[in-house]
């Protein structure tokens, strides 16, 4: 059962809860419901899905905790979990030849990072109301259409749509390189080549019609410069990996109801 139907194609209101159990316990939908925020995605049944999981994994993971016999009373709960991986989990740390050999397969990530000279045009948008990003959408397309004919209008649509300040220098944002902007905006916009983007960047302030005015890309760093990144990716990576093959032992296990525990490399969190 749940608090409304759940098979809708579109769920749009926030009181449309399954009704989720691990092992005969039910989860309460106050907690669940407080968990959809730090789930954010355009499609609420998602949310819902992606919330669900972790509380679930939660859930197991205090469990075990339990039957393990470490102490998670009180505010103890996440200390507790952390040492259950601690004690539970084995792998193994990555030699100098597993590192070598992941610089070698991988040197196009070890680079110093691009330059670029930006401009940009906010179309202001809060990150939980779905029909304003929608919208906004819809008006950076257009825009997007308009400079595809005429890139020299940048300036003036800037200045007539933009909620950002940059809009009275042309929506200049001058030369940006790492950590300069908000880590969602940054990873898209250093993917882009040089040149009108194609689609809007989303970043939690809304979207970005987006024009890389200039690119200077980064230089190649050598192994004695990253390996002990390197090395720090590689065992993020095996512990990732390891609780990641844990927890799905627990979920085999356990009396799952009203919520899906699906696994990916990304989208194990505790």
């Amino acid at each position: 059962m749940s608090s409304c139907d759940t098979n809708k194609s579109t769920i749009s209101s926030k009181e449309c809860l399954p009704t989720i159990s691990v092992n005969g316990i039910e989860i309460e939908e106050s907690k669940l419901a407080n968990e959809l925020q730090y789930h954010p995605h355009s499609e609420f049944n998602v949310v819902v899905q992606r919330a669900g999981q972790a509380l679930v994994i939660q859930q197991l993971l205090l469990e075990q905790a339990v039957k393990e016999g470490v102490d998670i009373s009180g505010n103890n709960e996440e200390s507790g979990v952390k040492q259950l991986l601690l004690t539970q989990v084995k792998y193994d740390d990555p030699d100098e030849d597993d590192c070598l050999r992941y610089f070698k397969n991988n040197h196009h990530k070890f680079t110093t990072a691009p330059l670029m000279e930006v401009d940009h045009i906010l179309l202001a948008a809060a990150n939980d109301d779905l029909d304003a990003r929608d919208d906004a959408k819809s008006d950076a397309m257009e825009i997007i259409s308009t400079l595809k004919t005429d890139l020299k209008l940048f300036g003036e649509l800037a200045k007539h749509h933009s909620a950002c300040p940059s809009k009275e220098t042309g929506g200049s944002l001058g030369q940006i390189s790492n950590g300069q902007t908000v880590p969602e905006f940054e990873r898209q916009l250093m993917m882009l080549p040089e040149g009108l983007a194609e689609k809007p960047l989303e970043s939690r302030y809304g979207l970005h019609v987006v024009n890389v005015a200039r690119k200077v890309e980064g230089k190649a760093l050598d192994y004695a410069i990253v390996q002990d990144k390197v090395r720090g990716y590689l065992v993020h990576r095996a512990s990732h990996l390891a609780i990641q093959a844990y927890i799905h032992g627990l979920v085999q296990k356990a009396d799952i109801q009203g919520v899906e525990v699906k696994f990916s490399e990304d989208n194990v969190h505790v």
